[in-house]
């Protein structure tokens, strides 16, 4: 399991460094394996708006970006990458800038033209797999050109590897689970969230859903909501840098939320559209022997 050091002090007031934690969370029986830093690599990376961009005028598939890098500078940055549109923020590799694998940005000529620096998609930060598109950062109130890329991404934060024993598997695979257990050993308190359910008139969720169990013997209880009038759209940036902390990749604000409360508190979570689940019903059931089934990376699979 992976712990980010920065969100367990969310929870609770460590006062110790990520080595001397590690250290005593594993004197305690919590065994950490590894403590590494969550940035690969990326200094001098900082947050670009796109002002103004044009077709290069010796080649089709670049575009010429004037890019606010903060500070009242505005670069010339080239990118063949065709997700980009003026007013976008980006991470912007400027010169001086480095990048995971040691690799250090100046000024280069493409076709003509000189690019001052680059601008970067997920891959090149190794934040993610995708290597298509820049890096689209959603806006926030407070993000502006000219801040630490590997700031607003969470990078400046240490990883807990854990290699967790019977005794500690069943509460230690969550967020809070862990938090008690430093808890225990600073000798302060776990600060849990809030939770509030509303007190609403609605329709009651058995008429809009049912839940049909197969398996009880692996699956004594599955609780359903019907949560309406959601907007699908990218996740604040807090919540995608805690997801990447704990090696998942943002997908959007519906499934990260789901993610994160999993991760947070260890009871698994999924979200379905309710206009795809068929008949409005979900059964829970062993799969059969040979039955083909499509899961979550889109990948068909058969039941052996």
């Amino acid at each position: 399991m992976r712990v980010s050091y920065n969100w367990l002090k969310d929870y609770v007031k460590v006062g110790l460094s990520p080595q001397e934690l590690a250290e005593r969370l594993t004197a305690r029986g919590v065994v950490v394996e590894n403590v590494v830093r969550a940035n690969p690599g990326v200094e001098g990376v900082v947050v670009g708006r796109v002002v103004a961009m044009e077709r290069h005028p010796n080649a089709d598939t670049l575009w010429v970006c004037q890019v606010d890098v903060g500070g009242g500078r505005v670069l010339q940055i080239l990118t063949g990458a065709q997700n980009v549109t003026v007013g976008a923020l980006v991470p912007a590799a400027v010169p001086g800038a480095k990048l995971p694998g040691g690799v250090t940005m100046g000024v280069k000529k493409l076709r003509g033209l000189d690019s001052h620096g680059m601008l970067c998609s997920e891959a090149e930060l190794q934040v993610g797999d995708d290597a298509d598109g820049i890096l689209i950062l959603p806006p926030e109130p407070g993000l502006e050109p000219g801040m630490d890329v590997a700031e607003v991404l969470g990078l400046n934060d240490w990883i807990f590897e854990l290699d967790l024993t019977a005794n500690y598997a069943a509460h230690c695979q969550s967020m809070l689970g862990v938090a008690q257990e430093v808890a225990a050993l600073v000798g302060g308190e776990v600060q849990r969230p809030s939770t509030y359910t509303p007190d609403a008139p609605g329709t009651d969720v058995r008429d809009l859903i049912a839940v049909q169990i197969d398996a009880p013997d692996l699956c004594s209880r599955y609780v359903a909501r019907v949560v309406r009038g959601v907007k699908i759209g990218p996740s604040p940036l807090w919540l995608q840098a805690r997801l990447r902390a704990a090696g998942m990749r943002p997908i959007n604000n519906i499934v990260d939320i789901a993610n994160f409360v999993m991760l947070e508190t260890g009871q698994p979570l999924h979200t379905f559209d309710y206009a795809q689940i068929r008949g409005q019903r979900i059964i829970v059931r062993r799969a059969r022997t040979g039955e083909r089934f499509t899961t979550l990376d889109g990948q068909e699979r058969v039941h052996g």
